[in-house]
């Protein structure tokens, strides 16, 4: 009973947090609020293992897009539709297929493949900013690159069942608050003060999920009856 009372709780404070936020420092079509609102649920259920999670980042990085289009940044906006939405689908069905008694079961990170991430990272990231410095109207492209392929790393690494996913998200967090102080001084964003105080809560909420993945992975490893990880398919 008090589980759910928190639950409750939870849910209840962080939309009243998110939206507050959101009237008290003018977000445009309190879209950033939404958004928001919309992380705290889903970061909630991801920090349980539980599969379903995802349907929540679709809505979420959806609102987020809809936030980058008024302030020029298409690389979002971009890999929202084409990256994102397909890699949320793919994280559903594969959690779902690696859960036991709803609760996802964790594979573990080696040097080697941490070393491969790393460089695709930066492979990538060099390779996003060129195309979008190449739209006239785009702004902060080396940003906005480095975040989605951070972002879209995360996402991956997550999807697989990864821990390490948790770290990329925080990094993007933190190259996402750079780049909307950079937006609020040249004002190239309504939202901008809402996507700050956004940055700050993902920061604070993935290094929460990140702690609480470390757990779950620890549980599962003296659960002998679980079947360990690293025996299964990779996906």
């Amino acid at each position: 009973m008090k589980s759910k009372i928190k639950i409750i709780l939870y849910f209840v404070l962080t939309f009243i947090f998110s939206y507050g936020l959101g009237i008290l420092f003018k977000d445009k079509y309190l879209l950033g609020s939404t958004t928001l609102y919309l992380g705290f649920i889903q970061t909630f259920f991801l920090t349980k293992g539980k599969w379903y999670s995802e349907f929540v980042g679709i809505f979420e990085t959806i609102m987020s897009a809809t936030v980058c289009i008024f302030a020029c940044m298409y690389g979002s906006v971009i890999f929202t539709v084409l990256v994102y939405i397909p890699l949320s689908i793919f994280s559903i069905v594969n959690w779902k297929k690696h859960a036991k008694d709803d609760e996802v079961l964790l594979n573990k990170m080696t040097w080697k493949k941490s070393i491969i991430v790393i460089a695709v990272i930066l492979i990538f990231t060099v390779c996003l900013t060129f195309l979008l410095s190449l739209i006239p109207t785009q702004n902060l492209a080396v940003f906005d690159a480095t975040a989605n392929i951070l972002n879209i790393s995360g996402v991956i690494l997550i999807a697989l069942r990864y821990k390490e996913g948790w770290i990329l998200w925080i990094s993007c967090n933190i190259v996402d608050l750079t780049t909307w102080i950079i937006a609020l001084i040249k004002n190239y964003s309504g939202n901008a003060v809402m996507m700050i105080i956004m940055s700050i809560a993902y920061i604070a909420l993935n290094v929460w999920g990140f702690y609480s993945f470390i757990k779950l992975k620890r549980k599962q490893e003296q659960n002998p009856e679980i079947e360990n990880c690293e025996n299964n398919p990779t996906i």
